[in-house]
């Protein structure tokens, strides 16, 4: 509690615990009333006309205390039900932090292993890359620092199959090499999924059972869940609903849990759901060393420590080229990245980050441990990675200002025009999509048939006879329609349901001596197309390959790939499975 010494002490700390159900154990008048003003910023940040969040819920840490935790705006549009300290959000590649610390705690406990360990030593000698060279070599350390240079899989990672990630260990083997290895950082959200089936091996449990057991429990984090659970056990009490919109000045369209089907497997890179009391449990945890907050050790010190170490510099296009910044402060330069931690300072402060989008939420956690103080931030939409990037550093700033004890740099005025006018943000690119056509240039019956990527899984095409249309359904989610181009051999595949958000996927049809043989499908650049081969069977040995490949090539057969062209999907809003920045 804390210590009053005088009747307006008294009132100021009654004030604060009673907006936001928290009691301090110590606490200056000089920080009360900072976090009181911060309190205010943030409520007038909810009303910019430029920042259309729904709902909002922040927390902040220092010296081992929660000196702040409440939420803003809605939780439910439809309810009109507000947000709270407890309010559940999902947390996005926030995640990945907990992977690594969960294999913190299991390295802590052995001698025979490392983050240096070969994953063959790990996952057994059946596991294997394409190369000889990546499968002999490649390190937990590789995994959890992106270093391995391999696909995403791109839109596929969207619609994932029902397989788990033993499963997905097993088509590893099928991943395209997009950088050779360790020469580039290539951020890789399946790579940490396959570090999720790491830690199974090495603790012979399911992941969801470890890291409720080794840092969930411990923490007393008892409110965190899993994303995938809101469809097993019905609604949670106190779940946020997250949002999208086609633009800024139009209405915000709830986004389906159906999607929450694709973070089952991809838990360990992005389907952790959370609260600001939770996440504030979980500041401290990394801030003390690996304890939790009775002191008692979690994960060992140097354990976790090495989570928040630079491993590899980032690219041009993270890092900043020039030491002036573009601000009126030192804001944020981003200088590397360690283990599902970026790192970088902020006001000449060490600065330890990782942000986070998963389904319309979208969330920055900020680790400052020359203050040990940090914070978090996590909304629900509207789904606009631009605006929802810009309210988490507006905050992020503001709170690390107060922690660590300098002057702001940012009111009222420009945390509603921010990033202006210091820098304007380009402009995005525009694509044309192609013409669609009245007619197929074929008998739609050509289309049909169940088409297979070694890596991706399978994608059906069928002719739904009551309407005469052609239908398309890949992976758990991924279901729409097919509609002909003004391209003999060019496609499109309308989303629908859980993705029809998500709405055009253009590809090239691939054919053999005049028959419809392939779809060719391309992934986010600077990703090779995704090949669709009709008659694939998953289980089946990718014979176009030598036993090892030199990584140069693309999947599937050599003959179906020829007669591919590229192609380009196009988005109503640009959308990733797990913010990268």
């Amino acid at each position: 509690m804390f210590c009053i010494t005088n009747m307006k002490g008294a009132m100021i700390a009654t004030t604060w615990w009673l907006f936001t159900g928290l009691v301090f154990a110590t606490a200056s008048p000089d920080l009360q009333q900072r976090l009181q003003d911060l309190d205010t910023f943030i409520q007038n940040l909810m009303t910019c006309e430029s920042r259309p969040v729904v709902g909002l819920t922040v927390s902040a840490v220092k010296g081992g205390q929660t000196i702040f935790a409440k939420g803003y705006g809605q939780r439910d549009l439809q309810t009109g039900q507000a947000v709270d300290n407890r309010t559940l959000f999902g947390v996005g590649s926030i995640s990945k932090s907990f992977t690594s610390a969960l294999l913190a705690a299991i390295l802590g406990e052995r001698e025979d292993v490392s983050w240096d360990t070969a994953l063959t030593d790990i996952l057994g000698p059946s596991f294997r890359f394409r190369d000889r060279f990546r499968t002999e070599e490649a390190t937990l350390r590789d995994l959890l620092t992106h270093k391995t240079g391999l696909e995403n899989l791109g839109f596929v990672i969207r619609m994932v199959e029902n397989i788990d990630r033993s499963e997905l260990a097993r088509r590893m083997r099928y991943y395209r090499q997009v950088f050779p290895f360790r020469t580039q950082w290539y951020y890789n959200n399946p790579m940490y999924t396959l570090a999720g089936h790491a830690a199974e091996k090495l603790a012979g449990k399911p992941y969801e059972t470890l890291l409720r057991e080794r840092i969930l429990q411990p923490l007393g984090m008892d409110d965190t869940v899993y994303l995938a659970d809101a469809l097993e056990a019905g609604d949670f009490t106190n779940f946020a609903q997250s949002y999208l919109t086609y633009n800024l000045t139009g209405p915000s369209e709830a986004y389906s849990r159906e999607e929450f089907r694709v973070t089952k497997l991809h838990l360990p890179a992005g389907g952790v759901a959370s609260n600001a009391l939770d996440m504030a449990r979980y500041m401290k945890f990394h801030l003390s060393g690996g304890r939790d907050t009775a002191g008692r050790l979690v994960v060992p010190e140097d354990t976790i420590r090495q989570t928040h170490t630079a491993d590899f510099t980032m690219p041009a296009s993270f890092a900043i080229d020039k030491l002036e910044p573009d601000w009126p402060v030192e804001a944020g330069m981003t200088q590397g990245y360690g283990m599902g931690w970026w790192t970088g300072t902020y006001r000449g402060y060490r600065l330890v980050q990782h942000s986070g989008s998963v389904e319309g939420f979208s969330n920055l956690l900020s680790l400052f441990p020359g203050v040990s103080g940090g914070v978090f931030t996590s909304t629900n939409g509207p789904s606009s990675p631009e605006v929802n990037k810009d309210v988490h550093q507006v905050i992020h700033s503001q709170v690390g200002d107060i922690l660590i004890g300098k002057g702001h740099w940012l009111n009222a005025t420009t945390a509603c025009t921010y990033p202006e006018p210091w820098w304007t943000r380009p402009e995005p690119n525009s694509t044309v999509l192609p013409e669609i056509s009245d007619n197929f240039p074929r008998d739609k019956r050509d289309y049909e048939g169940v088409y297979g990527n070694h890596a991706g899984g399978n994608m059906t095409i069928t002719l739904n006879t009551t309407d005469n249309k052609l239908y398309f359904s890949l992976g758990l989610i991924g279901r729409g329609v097919v509609l002909p181009t003004e391209s003999a051999n060019q496609i499109l595949l309308r989303c629908q349901g859980p993705l029809a958000y998500f709405p055009y996927i253009i590809s090239d049809v691939g054919e053999i001596d005049g028959k419809v043989f392939s779809f060719s499908m391309q992934s986010y650049p600077p990703e090779p197309p995704v090949l669709f081969e009709r008659g694939l069977k998953l289980t089946d040995p990718d014979l176009s390959a030598p036993e090892w490949d030199d990584c140069t090539g693309v999947s599937g057969s050599s003959k179906g790939a020829a007669g591919n062209k590229s192609l380009a999907i196009f988005f109503i809003l640009p959308v990733l499975v797990f913010l990268v920045v």
